[in-house]
């Protein structure tokens, strides 16, 4: 069997067709489970206006709160693609990259794509160092609060960066105000789609994007706080990264020596069907060290390098999350140490 080699970022194959297919495929989904919703509760409402019963609103929410819990999986799904897009390989070339991750980003409760670049790239720098990780901000709480806020605190932090940018158009930063305009028409554009288009076509908000928008923070903590709840805080030569500069995708192939010792992220193994779905984001501490390579990558270096790179592993989200909730968000070396995957000796 030929030995597995870590591509280069010049060396890595971006599956540009593979990732176009499944956008499609996730967005096609999500519509059709707003069509599919709408549907059945026009037969649920007609079947028991002929037949009154009692069990009529407990079997038309429980109909359309799992149809809402599907939609956050594909949600989750379209976010994670659109990631691809914040780390400039969902397509190859970059109008394309960030005209489908902006239209992607936002159909995710409405977050904007550049201020999420901002935020990610960020969170990639500095991860889990406090005081400079922005993702602490959403995390570092008592499990249950950080459970159920974490996604509003981010959502939140998000439009203060478009804020910012805008409003740097005053001090002549023409191109961070570019971008926030940009933000500010992808989540326009979104904005129409779900509250102009649907109900346009006879789709009722309440029966779909209002249920589904109301659990999709949740369910973003669900994966989430699989990424980095309950790590050592990290140290950096943080003199080397400029708390000023704001993060590019052209600092990922840095440092890499470093980042491999480290350990500050969750592989959380899973089955097939959710590692195609949310695009292997489960072998998050891979992605953290190669972040410039494509997901398609990290099942292979995650299998080529456990034996020689120290990481965390856990069998499954739920019993993840079951782990991390009698845990803090900064933790011992005693606490993880049970889920460090053994290393061979060499």
């Amino acid at each position: 069997m030929k030995e597995f080699k870590i591509p280069k970022p010049a060396e890595q194959v971006i599956p540009q067709l593979d990732n176009l297919f499944k956008s499609l495929l996730l967005i096609s989904l999500l519509i059709s489970s707003f069509a599919l919703a709408q549907i059945g509760v026009t037969a649920i409402d007609a079947y028991f206006q002929v037949h009154p019963q009692p069990a009529h609103l407990v079997v038309k929410w429980t109909f359309v709160m799992v149809l809402a819990v599907f939609n956050c999986l594909l949600l989750t799904g379209i976010a994670v693609i659109a990631h691809e897009g914040i780390h400039g390989v969902l397509f190859k070339s970059k109008f394309w990259n960030d005209l489908c991750g902006g239209i992607m980003t936002a159909l995710v409760l409405l977050l904007p794509f550049y201020a999420n670049r901002h935020f990610h790239l960020t969170h990639h720098r500095y991860t889990h160092q406090p005081g400079l990780d922005p993702e602490e901000r959403l995390h570092n709480h008592p499990f249950w609060y950080a459970f159920m806020m974490g996604g509003l605190i981010a959502l939140y932090d998000h439009y203060t960066i478009v804020a910012s940018h805008l409003l740097a158009v005053f001090s002549h930063k023409w191109s961070k105000a570019y971008r926030g305009l940009k933000d500010i028409f992808f989540v326009g554009l979104v904005t129409a789609f779900y509250f102009y288009l649907l109900p346009l076509v006879g789709i009722s908000l309440s029966y779909t994007v209002i249920p589904t928008f109301l659990l999709a923070p949740i369910v973003y903590s669900f994966r989430s706080l699989c990424d980095h709840y309950a790590f050592v805080a990290a140290l950096s030569p943080v003199a080397q990264k400029s708390i000023d500069l704001e993060a590019d995708t052209e600092d990922e192939y840095k440092n890499l020596e470093a980042d491999q010792l480290q350990v500050d992220s969750w592989v959380v193994l899973t089955n097939p069907l959710m590692n195609w779905l949310w695009s292997h984001i489960n072998y998050q501490q891979v992605h953290h060290r190669y972040p410039y390579l494509s997901h398609q990558y990290l099942p292979d270096i995650f299998e080529a390098t456990k034996h020689t790179q120290p990481y965390a592993v856990v069998k499954g989200y739920f019993r993840c999350l079951l782990n991390l909730r009698n845990m803090q968000y900064y933790s011992s070396p005693e606490q993880i140490k049970p889920f460090l995957y053994e290393m061979k000796r060499v």
